[in-house]
């Protein structure tokens, strides 16, 4: 993945900035939007956070290409407890 909705890739975060501590997941940010995916820490799901900072229209896209980067990430490992399990917003 080079670009997020149409968009060069700015930054892949998989641990806090300020203290440099693991932040369960990875963050993803482009010039005009982010999103988060994390494994749920109660169910076996992941949990994906976006932000659009152009339109609904554009936040959809965002989503949607979250979403196929986690349920690869879930396919290319098939010993996660998360394997197989939907993935929700």
């Amino acid at each position: 993945m080079s670009d997020l909705a149409g968009e060069p890739i700015e930054r892949v975060l998989s641990k806090a900035p300020g203290n440099d501590a693991p932040i369960g997941g990875i963050k993803v940010m482009a010039k005009s939007g982010w999103f988060a995916a994390r494994p749920s820490g109660t169910e076996d799901i992941y949990k994906i956070y976006a932000e659009s900072f152009t339109s609904g229209e554009h936040l959809q896209r965002v989503l949607q290409e979250a979403q196929g980067v986690v349920d690869r990430a879930i396919a290319s490992d098939p010993a996660s407890p998360e394997a197989g399990a939907a993935a929700g917003p």
